[in-house]
C-alpha cells in the first residue's frame, strides 16, 4: 500500500541563508490542510464503488423505515425526505470520520469506512428503536453493512477493466448460488415440528350441520352511510360527507398526556374527541339488533376503522346494525407516540357511542329512528379493542363514577367477540363478565398479540346455574393477527421489523377471513336472535368444516348447564376437588400446577399435571351420591361428560435442547392416547378410547421470524416458544357409554377413570364436569 510523508516530495536543495520557521499555527493550519487534501487518497474508484452500494443499502433501508414513521403528508414524501437527509448525514459522517482517519494517518479507505461505520450504526439506531432487541439490532448492523460493502466492491469489480473475463463470470456465478441457496443454508432452515404436531387424520366422521352457511350474504339490502363529529381534516367520510352529525366529547378527565404534534396532525386534542362511525344498516322496519366494531393500536396515521366492511355488510346482510367505530386518534405515532390512559378510552368511547346512537333512535328523521334495538346490543373488538369491549361491557368497574355516561342502563350489552385481543391490567383491574355470551377467536401465527389473552377473559367469565348462555374460543394454527382487518395488511409488526416475521406458513388472508365470518355470524345468531343451530360449532368446528378452509383449529366451550367435578382452582389439596368429588392417580406423576401462556405467564386458573413413562398411568375422580342430584344425568337428558385437556410436552425433560437445535421438539413422542372409564354405582363400567369421540388436538407449532437463529432473538426473546398450551374441550355422551354397556347407568355415575396409554407424555386437565350435549 502506498505510504504517505508528512509533507510533499521535493528535491532538498542546499540554501545559504537560513529560513525562520512559520508561527506555530500557521504550521499546524498548514498540517491541519493538507490532511484534509489527503484525507481520501486511498478510497479508489473500487472503494468508492463500495460507497454506493453502501447508500443503496442505507437508502432502502431508510425508505422502508420511512414507510413504518408516517407523517401522514404522504408516503412518497415519507421516503424522499428521509433518503435526503439520510444521505445528507451519511456524506457528512463520512468525510468526518474520513479527516479524522486522516489525521490519525490510518492507512485505510477512509471516507469508505467512514460511511460504513455510519451506515452499521445508523441501522442498529433503526433497529433498536423498531424494539427487535439488541442482539438482533447488532446483527443486523453487520449483515445489511458487509451486503452493501460486499455489493458495491461487487459491481466494482465488475466495472474494472483490469479485472478479466474470466474472474468477472466466476464472481456472477458465486453471487448468483449464494443467493438462490441462501435460505437452504443449515443455519437458515428450520427443522421439522414433532410428528405429534401433524393434523390427525384418524377422526370419526362427525354429522355437517343442517343449517344454512352463516357467512352467506342474508336476505336484507344493505345501506352504508357514515355519522360524525364534521371537522374531520383527515377523512371527509366523516367530515362533509357524514351522513349525520355528533357532538365532540370531552376525554381530558382521562388523557393527560396529548402531543402536540398529534394536535397538528388531527386538529383537535383530547378535550374535542369525534364520535365518528362506519354504518351498514338493513333496509326493512326493523327493529334490529346492534353491533359496534372496533379496531385495535396501529398506526394511527394508517386508518382502521374500514378494514372491517367485510363483517359489517354481511352482518348488516343478515339483519344487524352493523357500526365500524373509528378510534384512531387513540392509536400510536412515531411522532405523538400514544396517550396515556388509551385503552380505558378506548372503552369509554364505545360506551359514547353507545350513547350516541341510543339519541339517533329516538331522533326522527334519523337512520336509526324506531331501527335499533338496544335490548340486544353486541360488542367485537380486535387487539386493544378486544380488550376495550369487555371493559365496555363490565364499565362499572372503571366508569361507576362517570356522571357523562347516563342512560346506558337502558342499553342491554348481551355478548362480547374478541379478536386476538390484548388482556392487560388497567388501574390494577381487569374485566369480568356475568351472564354475557363470550366468544375469542385467536391465531397461534400471531406475531404482534403472540399469546392468547381471550383464554383469560374466557376463564374469568361466568354464568348463573342453567343459564342457556356460554363461552367458547377458536384458536387458530395457521392465523396471524393483521389479516382480521383489511386495512392492516399481511405483517403484525409495522416497518422495518415486520419484513423479518414469516409468512409463508400462514393461511391465506381470505380464508382467514372466512373463518371469522363464520364464527361471528353463527354467534351472534345465537346470542342476539335465538337461534340454536349453530350452537355445536363452538362446541367442535368439525360440524362445520364445509363452511371453513382447511386450517388447525381448537375449540374451547362452556354453558350454563355445567356442573363442575373438578375446577381444580379450590383450596390446593389435589385430592379434594368440587361438589365433594376426590382424585387419586396411580403410576403417573400429579401435581396441580397454573396453567401458563407462550411466555410463561399465569392464565389465571389451575389444572391436574399429569406426566407418565410406562403406558399405563391413571388418573381417577370418586362421585360421592350427592353429586347425582346436581345433574340428574340420563340417557334421555342428552348430557355428556365434559373436560378440557392441553399437551404439556414442551415441560418433558430434553424439549428445550430439541428445540434449540432446530428440530421443533422431542422426535418420537407420540400424541397422547386416553381411554375414558366410567363406572355406575351398581358397579357397571364401560371403558372407551377417547379417539372414538374426538382424537387428541395436536398443538400448532409456529415459526414467527425468516431464519431459526432470529427465533430467540429477535425483540429479545419474544418469540422463544414455538407453541403455547391451549386447552380444547372433549364432550363425551353418555348415551355413547350406555349403548356399550347395558347395565351402566349414568345417572348415578360414581367413578371417571382416565387412563394414559401412550408410551409417554404430559397433559394438563381441568374443567372436569357434566353438561347438556345440546
Amino acid at each position: 500500500m502506498e505510504l504517505e510523508l508528512n509533507t510533499p516530495n521535493a528535491p532538498i536543495m542546499p540554501s545559504p541563508i537560513p529560513q525562520r520557521k512559520p508561527p506555530a499555527w500557521k504550521r499546524t493550519a498548514a498540517w491541519l490542510f493538507y490532511r484534509g487534501r489527503v484525507a481520501l487518497r486511498f478510497d479508489t474508484a473500487l472503494w468508492r464503488a463500495a460507497i454506493v452500494g453502501l447508500w443503496a443499502v442505507f437508502g432502502t433501508v431508510l425508505v422502508i423505515t420511512a414507510l413504518g414513521m408516517p407523517t401522514g403528508i404522504g408516503m412518497l414524501f415519507d421516503a424522499a425526505a428521509a433518503v435526503l437527509l439520510g444521505t445528507l448525514a451519511m456524506g457528512l459522517a463520512g468525510v468526518a470520520a474520513a479527516y479524522v482517519l486522516s489525521l490519525c494517518y490510518v492507512p485505510l479507505p477512509r471516507l469508505t469506512t467512514g460511511v460504513l461505520a455510519f451506515t452499521g450504526a445508523a441501522v442498529w439506531f433503526i433497529a433498536d428503536k423498531a424494539s427487535l432487541g439488541d442482539w438482533m439490532s447488532f446483527a443486523l448492523a453487520v449483515i445489511l453493512a458487509g451486503i452493501g460493502l460486499a455489493g458495491g466492491l461487487f459491481v466494482g469489480l465488475l466495472a474494472h477493466r483490469r479485472v478479466s473475463v474470466i474472474v468477472k463470470l466466476a464472481l456472477v456465478v458465486v453471487i448468483t448460488l449464494t443467493g438462490l441457496s441462501f435460505d437452504r443454508w443449515p443455519m437458515n432452515v428450520y427443522g421439522d415440528v414433532p410428528a405429534d404436531a401433524q393434523v390427525v387424520s384418524e377422526e370419526p366422521a362427525v354429522a355437517q350441520l343442517g343449517a344454512e352457511d352463516p357467512s352467506a350474504a342474508g336476505p336484507y339490502p344493505v345501506q352504508a352511510f357514515t355519522y360524525g363529529s364534521g371537522t374531520d381534516s383527515k377523512r371527509e367520510d366523516f367530515a362533509s360527507g357524514a351522513s349525520l352529525t355528533t357532538k365532540t366529547v370531552d376525554a381530558s378527565s382521562y388523557i393527560s398526556r396529548w402531543k402536540w404534534v398529534r394536535s397538528l396532525f388531527w386538529g383537535f386534542d383530547e378535550t374535542k374527541l369525534p364520535v365518528n362511525g362506519r354504518v351498514w344498516m338493513p333496509e326493512g322496519q326493523g327493529p334490529f339488533p346492534l353491533v359496534l366494531i372496533v379496531h385495535g393500536n396501529h398506526l394511527m396515521e394508517q386508518f382502521s376503522d374500514d378494514g372491517y366492511a367485510y363483517l359489517g355488510e354481511m352482518l348488516a346482510s343478515r339483519g344487524y346494525i352493523a357500526v365500524s367505530v373509528d378510534e384512531n386518534f387513540l392509536n400510536y405515532s412515531f411522532w405523538g407516540n400514544i396517550p396515556n390512559n388509551d385503552m380505558k378510552v378506548r372503552a369509554w368511547m364505545l360506551l359514547k357511542h353507545l350513547q350516541q346512537i341510543q339519541a339517533f333512535s329516538a331522533q326522527a328523521g334519523s337512520p336509526f329512528y324506531h331501527k335499533v334495538d338496544l335490548r340486544q346490543v353486541a360488542l367485537i373488538g380486535h387487539s386493544r379493542g378486544g380488550q376495550a369491549v369487555a371493559m365496555a361491557a363490565d364499565r362499572s368497574k372503571w366508569f361507576a363514577e362517570d356522571k357523562t355516561l347516563a342512560g346506558l342502563d337502558q342499553i342491554r350489552i348481551q355478548a362480547v367477540i374478541a379478536i386476538a385481543p390484548t388482556d392487560t391490567l388497567v388501574d390494577k383491574k381487569k374485566a369480568e363478565l356475568k351472564d354475557t355470551y363470550y366468544m375469542s377467536l385467536q391465531g397461534a401465527s400471531d406475531g404482534d398479540v403472540d399469546t392468547f389473552g381471550g383464554e383469560r377473559q374466557y376463564i374469568r367469565s361466568r354464568f348463573t346455574p342453567g343459564s342457556d348462555r356460554f363461552k367458547t374460543t377458536l384458536y387458530i394454527g395457521e392465523a396471524n393477527h393483521s389479516r382480521f382487518n383489511t386495512s392492516w395488511g399481511t405483517m403484525d409488526d409495522s416497518l422495518p421489523g415486520g419484513l423479518l416475521l414469516r409468512k409463508n406458513e400462514m393461511m391465506d388472508a381470505g380464508d382467514q377471513r372466512q373463518v371469522a365470518k363464520v364464527y361471528v355470524s353463527a354467534f351472534l345468531e345465537t346470542a342476539l336472535q335465538g337461534s340454536k343451530q349453530y350452537k355445536p360449532l363452538f362446541r367442535d368446528f368439525r360440524v362445520g368444516e364445509a363452511w371453513l378452509p382447511t386450517a388447525t383449529y381448537l375449540n374451547r366451550y362452556e354453558d350454563g348447564s355445567f356442573v363442575p367435578l373438578a375446577r381444580i382452582d379450590g383450596d390446593y389439596d389435589k385430592a379434594k376437588l368440587d361438589n365433594g368429588v376426590t382424585a387419586s392417580a396411580e403410576r403417573l406423576q400429579w401435581s396441580e400446577a397454573a396453567a401458563e401462556d407462550r411466555d410463561g405467564n399465569d392464565k389465571g386458573t389451575r389444572g391436574a399435571v399429569l406426566q407418565w413413562k410406562q403406558g399405563d398411568g391413571s388418573y381417577t375422580l370418586l362421585l360421592p351420591e350427592t353429586v347425582d342430584a346436581l345433574h340428574g344425568g340420563s340417557p334421555a337428558s342428552g348430557q355428556e361428560l365434559v373436560f378440557n385437556m392441553t399437551n404439556l410436552e414442551r415441560e418433558l425433560p430434553g424439549f428445550e435442547e430439541a428445540s434449540a437445535s432446530g428440530k421443533g421438539g422431542i422426535s418420537g413422542i407420540p400424541l397422547p392416547k386416553v381411554d375414558i372409564e366410567l363406572e355406575s354405582r351398581n358397579g357397571a363400567s364401560v371403558r372407551l378410547p377417547l379417539s372414538e369421540f374426538k382424537a387428541v388436538t395436536p398443538l400448532p407449532y409456529t415459526h414467527f421470524t425468516l431464519f431459526p437463529w432470529m427465533e430467540k432473538r429477535i425483540k429479545n426473546g419474544k418469540y422463544k416458544q414455538p407453541t403455547e398450551p391451549v386447552f380444547q374441550t372433549y364432550g363425551l355422551p353418555f348415551e355413547a357409554f350406555r349403548s356399550s354397556g347395558s347395565q351402566f347407568d349414568p345417572a348415578r355415575l360414581s367413578r371417571i377413570t382416565f387412563y394414559f396409554t401412550s408410551d409417554q407424555g404430559k397433559v394438563m386437565l381441568d374443567d372436569i364436569g357434566i353438561a347438556d350435549a345440546r
